[in-house]
């Protein structure tokens, strides 16, 4: 009797463990999302141009209107044609426009008055980068400062080979960088 009184003990717990499951089984329902609320773009802004001072638009004299009979109509204005060096106005647009910004202006550098000088100054910066980074063991380094060592070590060769080319401007800005970073690294 024992046996039969486990086996129906174990049969109900597995039913009741079966049906629990199923019991709760209801179909989750997903939200549906709400739609984003887009804002209307900004009104366009249309700037007239603007005359060069250099152009002169000259209005042409009028008359002042004399009618000596106040019974006689007044004689019909006649449309006057425009002066040949006016500029008409701007056509009126609407809708939307994109703005076009002016060209960017491009940046150049004066030429250094005197190569020597700039020679010299390339050669002091991959010197001293040089003798900082103969200052460092780079084995002892962390991974950012050898990061750091490699880099001003490529710079040094960059400027001297931006040197050798004669390309000073990139010898200089390069030479100037590796000495940056040669010594900013801890020294032994």
């Amino acid at each position: 009797m024992g046996g039969t009184v486990r086996r129906l003990f174990f049969a109900a717990a597995v039913l009741a463990l079966a049906s629990g499951g199923c019991a709760t089984g209801h179909a989750k329902t997903v939200p549906v999302p709400t739609p984003l609320d887009v804002p209307a773009p900004p009104p366009r802004i249309i700037v007239p141009a603007i005359p060069k001072a250099t152009d002169k638009v000259t209005e042409p004299p009028t008359k002042p209107a004399t009618n000596p009979d106040p019974n006689k109509p007044k004689p019909a204005s006649q449309p006057q044609a425009p002066p040949a060096n006016a500029k008409p106005d701007p056509p009126v647009v609407t809708g939307p426009l994109a703005v076009t910004a002016p060209p960017a202006a491009t940046l150049q550098q004066a030429p250094p008055t005197n190569l020597e000088e700039v020679k010299g100054q390339v050669d002091r910066d991959v010197r001293r980068a040089k003798a900082d980074l103969n200052k460092v063991n780079r084995g002892a380094l962390d991974a950012d400062a050898k990061s750091q060592y490699d880099t001003a070590s490529r710079f040094v060769a960059q400027a001297e080979q931006a040197l050798k080319e004669g390309n000073l401007l990139v010898a200089a800005k390069v030479a100037e960088k590796a000495a940056a970073l040669a010594a900013g690294l801890p020294v032994r």
